[in-house]
């Protein structure tokens, strides 16, 4: 890919165990399904999210890396 366009991607997933995948090449994840558990209530479970996408990396977040990246493969991401 030579053009990044994560900048302006607004793409999320969450998984059927409950966490949250805001890049498909990052390895990061967060779980919203121990959130709710916990009670969290839709304000502080809006804070979460955001807090996730803000720590989302700018530009190809380990897609270079991948072979040595502890990622889910495509399948178990989903989409």
């Amino acid at each position: 890919m030579t053009h990044n366009f994560c900048g302006g991607c607004n793409r999320l997933r969450v998984m059927a165990d409950g966490n949250l995948k805001v890049c498909l090449f990052g390895e990061a994840e967060t779980s919203l399904r121990d959130a709710m558990r916990a009670g969290s209530d839709d304000a502080s479970l809006m804070r979460t999210v955001s807090a996730a996408v803000k720590r989302k990396a700018p530009a190809h977040a380990g897609m270079h890396d991948l072979k040595h990246v502890k990622n889910r493969s495509m399948i178990k991401i989903g989409g």
